[in-house]
């Protein structure tokens, strides 16, 4: 096993927490990656996608209480009277706290609604753009521009293994399909939520919903 590097963009600082070693892989079934890693038509790469105020994301009624094996590789339905659905193309905005890299090889990103709020935040996530992780080709030349841009012009170079915490947070416009991430929801009943750290301080994310994957990221002009 190996430290965790924490990257603080201006300054580098090493957290004794501890990273997966070996290279990474390609996640599981069981972490819904057949649905994390594609998307529901070839025309969903060229959507524009309905905007979600990231306030307005982080409030979606969850589409189940827990994980179920009935939904690894399909999505859930529309919960009644809900706007949105899985698998439906949104964006939204808000400003970038911190990158990391996972170890099922995805670039992790946290967005909240104000740069200085430690309250909640919304998880966007863009796949590794290798055939081998994605086997929808217009996702993964989709993922290799996204990723392109959160390494150059977030300063990051590529975060996997690190977390790279942005100091001055940059506000962007992500596209990408509507996820709804199971795994965590039953534990969120119980307060005990997903997120990194900042300098020690837990950057929680009290919504099983997500982007992911992320099909398009461009920098927004401030509220």
């Amino acid at each position: 096993m190996r430290k965790v590097a924490v990257l603080v963009v201006g300054q580098l600082l090493l957290l004794p927490l501890l990273w997966p070693s070996g290279p990474v892989q390609p996640g599981k079934i069981v972490a819904r990656w057949p649905i994390k890693t594609s998307v529901q038509s070839p025309g969903d790469l060229k959507k524009t996608g309905t905007m979600i105020p990231i306030t307005d994301f982080l409030d979606l009624t969850p589409a189940a209480d827990n994980m179920s094996k009935a939904f690894q590789t399909v999505l859930f339905p529309k919960t009644a009277g809900a706007t949105f659905a899985e698998g439906d193309i949104v964006r939204t905005r808000g400003y970038v706290r911190l990158v990391a890299g996972e170890d099922d090889g995805d670039y992790h990103m946290q967005l909240t609604a104000t740069p200085d709020t430690f309250e909640n935040s919304l998880v966007v996530e863009v796949p590794k753009d290798d055939p081998d992780f994605v086997k929808d080709g217009g996702v993964s030349a989709a993922a290799t521009t996204v990723r392109g841009f959160v390494m150059s012009q977030f300063k990051t170079g590529d975060p996997t293994g690190r977390i790279v915490v942005i100091v001055n947070p940059t506000y962007v416009e992500v596209t990408g399909q509507l996820f709804f991430d199971a795994e965590h929801q039953a534990a969120m009943s119980k307060s005990v939520f997903r997120g990194k750290s900042i300098h020690g301080k837990k950057l929680p994310s009290k919504t099983s919903w997500e982007v992911h994957p992320i099909l398009k990221i461009a920098f927004a002009p401030k509220p």
